[in-house]
């Protein structure tokens, strides 16, 4: 059984993830994280007003007509009756002033990011007018985004232009190097006083450990945080790759080949010492000779395609691009450091994904082993999140129902969490295993805890966001929109 990672009409570049998994650090600087105990109410007059979660006391006298959750950092947005966003802090405050521009926030590192945004039509000078002759309009206008990206604590403002709506975009993806370092937009930052100080720009990788990768014309050098001399220098991409085993030379063509270039090429080599790094790490030499392998194996490593370090162990993972009856899967071997081949290796904490996010690496029979697989079922998608750990969710098809359904596999203890016999599985907490089922299609979700294997409350909705967002529809045909508690079910709304 292999895993089926795309249709006949995708390629091997389709494979553009790898994903390590690692803890939130979202809000490392714990000590300005707040105990947020307020959440947005829908009143009957269709406002919201903020209550404190247990006894759904008003906190404040304000009303809105759209309203999110507190972050961590205690903040939130809303929008008035003008359709006008603002910030305000757990006791109502102003912070960010209302205006037309949509507000985003995320947290890192105990720092609350805001980005503004608003899509207008410019007026342009006539050089940048637009003649259709053909059709005889001119298009005089242009449409463009005003951004503006800060700090909130801080009022600092990293970013704030008006850009064409076809160019670059800005997004609010600010990711913690440590504690005290965060990484956003191309510019590795310190934090000082709750603001951000540019230590190092034209930065296009960040690696794990704190190292990243800087380019200039197409040569690559990797750094080391705090440490201005490259750890390698002069790096180069290639698709072109040699190996020795015994007498003969493997050379093996079009490895990691990509469908769109990726802006850091998935092997870099080393031309003073020809060692060649591997995505996603770059961190360990491929090996330059085979010392260990059987006939059967060599023949497999002649077809490579796909070669990427396993972080944090010895290995490198090979993959060979097969076509069995109507899909794609991969084969797999795996060659460490001192150019042993072997055909299994132990689990890693390590992911391959393909370009819409599903497992392609550890594969299905890996994940579910045989024995487990019923006579009907053919194991399609995989889906694993960070925090998931032995979990994931496999979209099985009966074929002799021609039915799809999905369910949750525990690999640790080979048992279903979940049967197959849902349509959708929404991860809403993973850590706490708390999930959002759907039984058909088009059908409502209800709230499950995996934990204590019970249903959380007796409703269920058009829709479910991790934040508790619900969407319903009443009997009069209109939706809205208001908060639960995922944990417990417990609706913040007026009856």
């Amino acid at each position: 059984m292999k895993i089926i990672i795309f249709s006949f009409f995708f390629v091997l570049t389709s494979i553009t993830g790898c994903t390590q998994e690692k803890k939130d650090n979202s809000t490392l600087v714990s000590s300005k994280n707040k105990m947020v105990n307020s959440i947005p109410f829908l009143t009957k007059q269709k406002d919201f007003i903020y209550v404190d979660k247990t006894s759904l006391k008003p906190l404040t006298s304000q009303k809105f007509i759209n309203a999110s959750t507190f972050t961590p950092t205690g903040f939130a947005t809303v929008e008035n009756e003008k359709n006008e966003y603002a910030i305000i802090d757990e006791n109502g405050k102003i912070v960010l002033d209302f205006s037309p521009q949509t507000i985003s926030l995320d947290v890192v590192n105990g720092l609350t990011f805001y980005k503004k945004e608003i899509e207008y039509e410019k007026k342009m000078p006539i050089w940048k007018w637009d003649w259709n002759i053909l059709g005889g309009d001119i298009e005089k206008e242009q449409t463009y985004h005003k951004v503006e990206i800060g700090v909130l604590e801080s009022k600092q403002i990293l970013l704030n232009e008006d850009i064409p709506y076809l160019d670059d975009y800005f997004y609010l993806n600010f990711i913690s190097v440590n504690e005290n370092h965060v990484y956003w937009n191309g510019t590795l930052y310190e934090i000082k006083k709750s603001r951000l100080n540019k230590i190092d720009n034209d930065i296009v990788e960040l690696l794990e450990n704190s190292r990243f990768i800087k380019e200039s014309n197409k040569t690559y050098s990797i750094y080391e945080l705090n440490n201005k001399k490259a750890i390698h220098n002069g790096l180069n991409g290639i698709e072109t790759l040699s190996i020795q085993f015994g007498k003969e030379t493997i050379t093996l063509n079009a490895i990691n080949k990509e469908r769109y270039e990726p802006e850091v090429p998935k092997l870099l080599i080393d031309n003073k010492t020809n060692n060649i790094y591997a995505f996603p790490q770059y961190e360990k030499v491929f090996p330059k000779q085979i010392r260990k392998a059987t006939s059967s194996q060599i023949d497999f490593i002649k077809k490579t395609s796909l070669i990427y370090s396993i972080t944090n162990s010895p290995y490198f993972l090979l993959g060979v691009f097969d076509y069995d009856d109507d899909v794609w899967a991969f084969d797999w071997l795996y060659i460490d450091t001192k150019g042993n081949v072997v055909d299994n290796i132990d689990t890693y904490n390590f992911k391959v994904l393909d370009q819409i996010g599903y497992l392609v690496w550890p594969d299905a029979k890996m994940i579910i082993p045989h024995q487990y697989i019923e006579k009907n079922w053919k194991v399609g998608k995989i889906n694993s999140y960070e925090g998931m750990n032995n979990l994931y969710i496999i979209r099985v098809e009966d074929v002799s129902k021609k039915l799809r359904m999905k369910g949750l596999w525990n690999k640790e203890k080979n048992t279903w969490e979940i049967k197959p016999e849902y349509y959708a599985i929404t991860v809403l907490d993973a850590e706490k295993e708390i999930y959002a089922l759907q039984k058909e299609e088009n059908s409502l979700y209800t709230l499950y805890d995996n934990k204590n294997k019970k249903n959380i409350g007796s409703k269920s909705y058009k829709s479910i966001n991790s934040e508790g967002l619900v969407n319903v529809k009443l009997n009069s045909g209109e939706d809205i929109y208001y908060y639960i508690d995922i944990y417990s079910g417990k609706e913040y709304k007026e009856n």
